[in-house]
């Protein structure tokens, strides 16, 4: 689905410029946008989720000192992440659990299917590579796609894990640079173990 997005971004068709003077509303026409762009926010999220280790790894941090106004501008849009999260519980009426099941499948499907695709869709459009897309019939019977869902290794599996690994490593040489340089070196490492802590719990999947 994420290929089949980014050809449809590449084409004429694509609802940034396509249809203008018709009947596409603008509503409609933000939500076509979103489900032809959502693959690109893979690279911004392997970013996001490299960084941490990073960070731990050469004593650097993401987020620089703030000052009293940019820490209150800094709160308010993680309280207004909280706020849209609870609200989309209520309004959707689904468990906490179901929600952080698809917060775990965003991160996983981001990093791996979703940032192949964005590079797939690029080499068969500009570059003419023909990329295979295969198409399951919701219709057929669970048993002729059985093997769909068994554990298989294949590329997709590479970045998600690569990460995890990248940022367990990351913690404990963080952790263990700590303990080195003594108690002056536990207050920046916590804001560094947060995000790195916030990579791993998304993809703890990988570690079962």
């Amino acid at each position: 689905w994420a290929l089949g997005s980014i050809e449809i971004f590449l084409s004429h068709h694509c609802p940034l410029w396509y249809g203008y003077g018709g009947k596409l509303k603008l509503l409609e026409r933000l939500a076509y946008i979103n489900t032809i762009v959502y693959p690109f926010t893979s690279i911004p999220l392997l970013a996001y989720c490299t960084i941490p280790a990073v960070c731990l790894l050469t004593g650097k941090f993401i987020i620089p000192t703030l000052n009293n106004l940019a820490s209150i501008w800094f709160l308010a849009l993680f309280i207004s992440i909280i706020a849209t999260s609870v609200l989309g519980l209520r309004w959707s009426g689904v468990s906490i659990q179901d929600l952080w099941r698809n917060e775990q499948f965003w991160v996983i499907g981001g990093v791996s299917a979703h940032l192949f695709a964005v590079f797939q869709g690029l080499l068969k459009v500009l570059g003419g590579v023909d990329t295979n897309f295969t198409v399951t019939s919701k219709s057929a019977d669970d048993a002729e796609f059985g093997e769909l869902y068994l554990f298989k290794w294949t590329t997709l599996l590479i970045p998600p894990t690569t990460l995890i690994i990248l940022n367990m490593v990351g913690v404990v040489a963080g952790v263990s640079d700590a303990i080195n340089n003594g108690y002056g070196s536990w207050g920046p490492l916590f804001g560094k173990l947060f995000f790195a802590f916030w990579v791993i719990v998304h993809l703890y999947p990988f570690l079962k």
